[in-house]
């Protein structure tokens, strides 16, 4: 195998890498020979300057064209999250796996094809950059990366998450509805947190079914909006999801830290929509509190601590509750 790949890529690189010295030493040469020209009456050479300007461009040429599935096997050989990757550095794409099924009955991992192109301006500032597109069912998303050297920068991610790949992490019972990602934009800096973040998340809502102790319980969720920002909480710089209705009143607030957990505050006017609660508060007040991983695998806790206020008394849950304090069903 490891023959067969080295072959394979000395074949693509000597075809390709020739020409491309060729073609950039003409360019370099050319360039020569007129700096050469002009200065023959005075008798002077081109500058050295010249000359390594030449060498950078001929060397970052030569990068650009490096296959991805060899960079990809010298900085993470053998990933079992990537796979069937083709291109170059300066375009390519891959399947990559984005997390692992939420649970045993969802025995498929969300897999996404993730396209992307490489964005040579971003060098200026001292980032590499990429356009990137990300497929998988129906859910399309198209935004751009950028890495710094202490930080990952997302600007500007658009499009839509369907059902299909919700029903992956998540064991629940979804409306046939996508959520749509609005001009999302963020930046993680390690060891500090989020910060930057904008966009917006909407959905239009359906019926829900939330498995519990056996049970599934019903909600019939309004329409939703979640405005992102950054918020400074218990020391760290996280992610803040205020989710309200199309009346602006809060329904909900989730905020997630940079170790992938999730905590999520539901509120009694949340609740109201479901069929079978019997709680009593002020609209405004957060009855349910969760902390919980992101996807499957994430996070260091494999249980949350959660929390209920008004006329509820104190409870402890996993991130798929065994009992919902107050939910009334028999």
């Amino acid at each position: 195998m490891y023959g067969y790949n080295s072959l394979n890529f000395l074949s693509i690189m000597g075809s390709n890498l020739f020409l491309i010295c060729l073609n950039w030493l003409n360019v370099v040469l050319g360039v020569m020979r007129i700096l050469s020209s002009s200065d023959t009456s005075q008798n002077v050479r081109p500058k050295k300057r010249w000359w390594l300007l030449g060498a950078i461009v001929l060397m970052g040429a030569v990068f650009i064209q490096m296959p991805a599935l060899w960079l990809l096997n010298q900085f993470a050989p053998n990933s079992p999250y990537i796979q069937q990757v083709s291109g170059n550095v300066w375009r390519g794409s891959a399947v990559v796996q984005l997390a692992a099924p939420s649970s045993a009955a969802l025995n498929s991992p969300l897999l996404a094809a993730v396209a992307w192109r490489w964005r040579p301006s971003a060098l200026l500032l001292g980032k590499m950059a990429a356009d990137i597109e990300l497929t998988s069912g129906q859910t399309r998303l198209q935004g751009q990366v950028k890495r710094g050297l202490t930080q990952w920068q997302l600007d500007d991610l658009s499009g839509k998450v369907d059902k299909q790949s919700l029903a992956t992490l998540v064991d629940w019972q979804l409306p046939d509805t996508a959520i749509q990602v609005n001009g999302l934009s963020a930046t993680l800096k390690e060891g500090v947190g989020f910060q930057k973040v904008t966009g917006q998340l909407t959905w239009v809502g359906g019926e829900l079914g939330y498995p519990s102790g056996g049970k599934v319980y019903s909600i019939l969720l309004p329409p939703l909006r979640a405005d992102l920002s950054q918020e400074s909480r218990n020391g760290a710089e996280v992610v803040h999801a205020n989710v309200v209705d199309n009346n602006r009143k809060r329904l909900a607030d989730l905020y997630l830290d940079n170790q992938g957990m999730l905590d999520v505050n539901l509120t009694q006017r949340l609740l109201e929509n479901m069929p079978t609660y019997k709680g009593s508060a002020p609209a405004d007040t957060a009855v349910i509190s969760v902390r919980q991983p992101l996807f499957k695998g994430l996070g260091n806790a494999a249980n949350g601590n959660a929390s209920t206020g008004a006329s509820h008394s104190s409870t402890s849950i996993s991130p798929m509750p065994s009992r919902t304090p107050s939910l009334g069903a028999n």
